[in-house]
């Protein structure tokens, strides 16, 4: 559950692409993409030590992040929200190869670099599944 909430977070933070032109909703998410980043270089090793655990379900920025990515590859529109949302859920949870390879990297990375990857992998089967239609 934990993943679901970082995940809709990071389609909040998407929700001002909807009100601006929509030339900039790319510049909009990878603005926030670098600031969930910088973030996240900031907290995640801390939390890390503090916790002990190589992964800890409770750190969600970087669902927010993977998120933003896909959606990063689309158009502001509700339906290509819910269908990155749902392809980003499908990989982050059953994170199929290369995904799985992602979490062996160490620390911060093995933490947000499977989530960037299945944004990226959701964001381009976002665009297939839209040209498909």
């Amino acid at each position: 559950m934990p993943g679901t909430i970082g995940a809709a977070a990071g389609l909040f933070l998407y929700v001002p692409a909807f009100v601006i032109p929509e030339k900039w909703g790319f510049f909009l998410s990878i603005s926030e993409l670098f600031l969930v980043l910088v973030l996240s270089a900031f907290a995640v090793p801390r939390v890390l030590k503090a916790s002990g655990i190589t992964d800890p379900s409770f750190v969600i920025i970087d669902e927010v992040a993977g998120m933003l990515v896909a959606l990063a590859f689309l158009s502001p529109n509700f339906v290509y929200m819910l269908l990155a949302f749902g392809f980003f859920r499908l990989l982050d949870i059953f994170k199929p190869f290369p995904i799985n390879r992602m979490e062996l990297f160490p620390g911060t990375w093995g933490v947000m670099l499977d989530d960037l990857l299945a944004g990226v992998l959701a964001g381009l089967l976002s665009i297939f599944v839209m040209r498909l239609v």
